[in-house]
């Protein structure tokens, strides 16, 4: 009896790691380029088979490129979905039924702050090179502390980005009834996309409560 649960564990880990989401690199390096078949292709994975696709988009790299993660949304004729792809395989999907929407949000936060917070993160390297350049130090030493300042405030800028990205949001914010706000991060110059989704979301919304009856 105990071999038997034993073989039924390590044949369920196997079917396990088999069925691990994957998305291919070459689907993905098309899908970033909004290519609307690849990003369908994505997407088919976690929709039904006789769901019919109304729109797919590419909205964006959140961070740094090789380091942020790249968002992706699609609208069907039953639900809105969004998936992002991280690093070192890190892939998250997020949906919400038509229906269930309540309301949308679009944000557009200033750059300033961004900008000031950056300046901020920069300025340690440079206040800490003027302070030993203002000091009895060689002038080398001083050199190579403001290149391994600098290296490490540029080592720390992707995740800083995102942090800041985290708090001061940009993107569409979808409130779904009953269920977990859908939060689709866009690039500030992809915005007129995220516009596009929600214009056709909203219309596609009326049609399925017209169709189903829901109040």
């Amino acid at each position: 009896m105990t071999a038997n649960v034993s073989y039924n564990q390590n044949q369920q880990s196997q079917q396990s790691q088999q069925n691990e989401i994957k998305i291919a690199s070459s689907i993905l390096h098309r899908a970033t380029q909004d290519d609307s078949d690849a990003i369908g292709t994505m997407f088919k994975q976690f929709l039904a088979d006789d769901e019919q696709i109304y729109l797919v988009s590419y909205l964006g790299l959140q961070g740094l490129w090789g380091f942020g993660t790249r968002e992706f949304a699609c609208l069907t004729d039953r639900r809105v979905a969004d998936i992002t792809v991280g690093r070192f395989g890190k892939v998250s999907y997020q949906d919400g039924y038509l229906e269930h929407i309540n309301s949308t949000f679009v944000f557009q936060p200033s750059k300033l702050k961004l900008y000031i917070s950056v300046g901020f993160l920069f300025a340690i390297p440079i206040m800490t090179f003027l302070s030993l350049l203002l000091s009895p130090v060689d002038i080398i030493l001083n050199l190579i502390v403001l290149v391994i300042t600098t290296g490490i405030a540029l080592l720390l800028l992707p995740i800083f980005v995102q942090f800041y990205y985290r708090f001061n949001k940009c993107g569409i914010l979808i409130a779904v009834r009953g269920g977990i706000p859908i939060y689709i991060f866009t690039n500030r110059k992809l915005l007129t996309r995220a516009n596009t989704l929600c214009r056709v979301m909203t219309v596609s919304r009326e049609e399925r409560i017209k169709l189903r009856g829901v109040v």
